[in-house]
């Protein structure tokens, strides 16, 4: 008989046919409870859409942290077209968009409505303010290189290395270069003796410019886009030094400005070089003015390795740090007249003196992204302390990047706005979910506060290596494994050491008392150096990784923005987002050969005798860059391993070289002579120079010649299959990654 029932907790059940026999009985048995467990399951699920739709309403409330990762995505697109979008492309989508979202506001519309509205609204800022921004600065360029020429114009900036010298000139004219063609600036380095020169001061030089350098593998970073950006249009060296002439030029009150805020950023860093030689005070000197041309490349490995280069980027720790050292000395000092103290807030004064050194501290480093973020952060707080409210969230965090984004959209693309938002983001996140544990009243006391700060040190440090691996993999293809062991030791030196004393010095510089703070300071960076080289230097102290596709990089960034900014439990979607993504990267197999930018070297990753994986280059004397570059996205590390010469793995005469991929035959033509044999025979020809038409028809392998190199750039090619087959050969351009844009390939 079948029917229902219900038990003793009144669980509705069903009830199947009787059993006779003993052993039936337990499955019965077994039966009946388990129908009965799934009621609560059953009514949960039922409950589920109207749970979602909560979660949902409590994340609309906190739509406002989502405005600038919807004008980055605006921006990212922008960036990924193929070709220059037309003026009104995102401006009528825009204008229509708004009207839209205003309509529903007046209509008042459910927010489910005028949010999505409202975030399509903000991804067209972002693609028009990366359009109107990109037609600001745009200025022509070198167009092939030049022969020795003379460069006349106005020193913009200077960067001063422990080798060289780098300057940036405001071009008025080029020897043989007509005006409408003229770049607007260029970028020479110096590496004779020292010269007189300031910047400000009208100068020529003699030098030979070549166009800005496109990536040297497709999606590589792209300098060529950065210069385009600084308005850069040509780089090279100089065969003398600078001249200075006679200035006849008028400066606006803004270049005025401008220009000296750059001469007193040379000569303070000079200033602190002088006071403290070596390593410690080169970096002493980047720290205060953000010339970071006196570290040494050892140093800078060094603090790379040990999870520390951080440290060299003025950011929120530098920037809190300064502001919270005059707060608090300005604060005390004040307290110590009681009848200051005690008629006037002079809570708000340090608030304001900190603000004012945070405004000058801005302007002395620079102005990078980074400080911008941590200036925009910093100042929000102590504002927030003139106005009697706490400010320590992740709307300073939007706020900062919203401006960033619509006043420099490139920033999107450089791996120090990702990774210094990254850390931003991750960390107040975090904190503030332990925020009851952090203001416990057993945290108060003396030993809770310094275990507070051991535990926030060393949470702090890991909360920021997660977040920024991704970022580290990605464009500079390792990560530093010891860096907590590097930052427990780094991060009070820095703080309780280094940096008061750089403030200090600022402070006595008036008074020429400024150089024995410089000394502290720069003892406190050798005592960091000291640690990055002994961490740095551990057995497996560095992690390498070949080149992540960019979709990688986008599931993990979402992903990882879902986490941080999600407040109901569906959060945990953006932690299964965050392992596709590196799934996705793990999954992802590096090029097989690379072509560089101007076809005259060839590099092929081969398997040697012993297993391991090898660069082979073609010519290892040429491109030391591009090939350093090439073992990073191909997982080795260029400073533990050098390429190898094709010709120790493969037979090469006067005219060219083969070698075996695998099932494959790749044959780097030298000359047009064996061009005819190497079709026959190979399955890919890399030919150092150009191929008329007629024999790129007559060929039957795959091609790249010169010209498709100076025509497309680097190639990379991967190998599909182990087994020859048609169409298992991917050839891939720096044009195809980049499209026909302002910073592509000449």
């Amino acid at each position: 008989m079948a029917g229902e029932s219900e038990d003793s907790d009144g669980a509705s059940i069903s009830i199947g046919r009787a059993y006779s026999s003993a052993a039936a009985a337990p499955r019965g048995r077994a039966y009946l409870v388990v129908g009965g467990r799934l009621r609560p399951v059953v009514a949960m699920w039922r409950r589920l859409p109207r749970l979602l739709a909560g979660w949902a309403s409590d994340e609309a409330d906190r739509a406002a942290l989502w405005t600038p990762v919807a004008i980055g995505i605006g921006v990212v697109v922008y960036f990924s077209l193929r070709a220059e979008p037309p003026a009104a492309a995102f401006l009528y989508p825009l204008a229509g968009t708004a009207g839209a979202w205003a309509f529903l506001r007046s209509r008042a519309a459910p927010r489910v409505l005028t949010l999505p509205v409202a975030a399509v609204a903000m991804a067209l800022l972002g693609g028009l303010s990366a359009d109107v921004r990109t037609s600001l600065v745009a200025a022509p360029r070198i167009e092939r290189e030049t022969p020795f020429v003379s460069v006349y114009g106005r020193l913009a900036r200077l960067e001063e290395g422990v080798d060289r010298r780098r300057l940036t000139i405001e071009v008025s004219s080029i020897d043989g270069i007509d005006a409408e063609n003229t770049p607007a600036r260029v970028r020479v380095t110096w590496r004779g003796e020292e010269f007189d020169a300031s910047p400000g001061e009208a100068i020529s030089i003699r030098a030979r410019l070549s166009p800005p350098p496109p990536p040297v593998a497709p999606d590589a970073f792209n300098f060529a886009r950065q210069l385009f950006f600084e308005r850069i249009g040509g780089v090279g060296f100089a065969v003398s030094p600078p001249i200075v002439l006679a200035d006849a030029g008028d400066k606006s009150l803004i270049d005025h400005a401008r220009i000296k805020v750059e001469a007193v950023r040379v000569g303070l860093a000079r200033r602190i070089r002088e006071a403290a030689p070596g390593a410690g005070g080169g970096i002493v000197a980047a720290l205060v003015t953000g010339k970071r041309g006196g570290i040494d490349d050892v140093s800078e490995a060094a603090l790379r390795d040990a999870g520390l280069a951080h440290l060299l980027a003025i950011s929120g720790l530098h920037m809190g740090l300064a502001a919270g050292i005059v707060f608090f000395g300005v604060r005390l000092a004040l307290a110590a007249a009681p009848p200051i103290a005690l008629r006037f807030p002079i809570k708000k004064w340090a608030a304001a003196a900190a603000l004012a050194s945070l405004v000058g501290y801005l302007i002395l480093s620079g102005s990078g992204w980074s400080s911008r973020r941590a200036f925009v952060m910093t100042g929000v707080l102590l504002v927030a302390i003139l106005f009697d409210r706490r400010a320590i969230s992740l709307r300073n965090v939007a706020l900062a990047a919203t401006i960033i984004l619509l006043t420099s959209p490139e920033a999107v693309l450089h791996p120090g706005f990702q990774m210094s938002f990254a850390a931003a983001t991750a960390l107040i996140a975090a904190f503030g979910a332990a925020r009851r544990w952090w203001e416990a009243p057993g945290n108060l006391s003396l030993g809770g506060r310094l275990r507070r700060y051991a535990i926030g040190v060393a949470a702090t440090d890991t909360i920021a290596a997660l977040a920024t691996s991704p970022y580290g993999l990605y464009h500079f293809h390792r990560a530093a494994v010891y860096s907590l062991l590097g930052n427990l030791v780094a991060t009070p030196i820095m703080a309780f050491w280094i940096m008061p004393a750089a403030v200090l010095g600022l402070v006595a510089l008036p008074l020429g008392a400024d150089w024995v703070f410089w000394k502290i300071a720069a003892a406190g960076v050798e005592a960091v150096l000291w640690t990055a080289v002994r961490v740095s230097g551990l057995e497996g102290a560095v992690m390498v990784a070949p080149q992540w596709p960019p979709i990688a990089l986008g599931v993990v960034s979402l992903g990882g923005l879902w986490l941080c900014l999600a407040a109901r439990p569906w959060r945990a979607i953006g932690a299964a987002a965050i392992v596709a993504g590196f799934v996705v990267a793990s999954l992802a197999l590096p090029a097989d050969i690379f072509v560089a930018p101007d076809g005259d070297n060839v590099a092929l990753r081969a398997t040697d005798a012993e297993g391991r994986t090898r660069l082979i280059v073609a010519s290892p004397r040429r491109d030391r860059f591009a090939q350093g570059v090439w073992m990073e996205l191909s997982g080795l590390d260029p400073l533990a391993d050098r390429p190898a010469a094709l010709n120790r793995t493969a037979p090469c005469d006067r005219i060219g070289c083969v070698a075996a991929a695998g099932a494959w035959q790749i044959a780097v033509s030298e000359a047009w002579e064996s061009l005819a044999d190497d079709c026959a025979r190979a399955d890919l020809v890399i030919a150092e120079y150009p191929v008329s038409a007629a024999d790129r028809e007559a060929c039957a392998a795959k091609l790249i010649d010169r010209s498709a190199a100076w025509r497309d750039g680097a190639h990379a090619v991967r190998f599909r299959a182990e087994a020859a087959a048609p169409g298992t050969i991917a050839i891939r351009s720096a044009r195809d990654a980049i499209g026909d844009r302002p910073w592509s390939p000449n």
